[in-house]
């Protein structure tokens, strides 16, 4: 996974920038940083897993 993009949205999350934005501004942001963070790792996942079944017998 990209660990220096998820450093930076995490640190974005808990971070008091997000305090300024209004109720449907934070909903959109975090629900992009969640979505984001998802398919990244799902991604991740997939490769991972994948990588330990192909090739061959267990």
């Amino acid at each position: 996974m990209k660990k220096r993009i998820n450093l930076a949205l995490a640190a974005f999350l808990l971070g008091g920038i997000a305090t300024t934005l209004p109720i449907l501004g934070k909903i959109i942001v975090f629900t992009g940083i969640a979505l984001l963070l998802f398919v990244s790792y799902d991604e991740f996942s997939y490769i991972h897993d994948h990588k330990q079944t192909a090739g061959g017998a267990e």
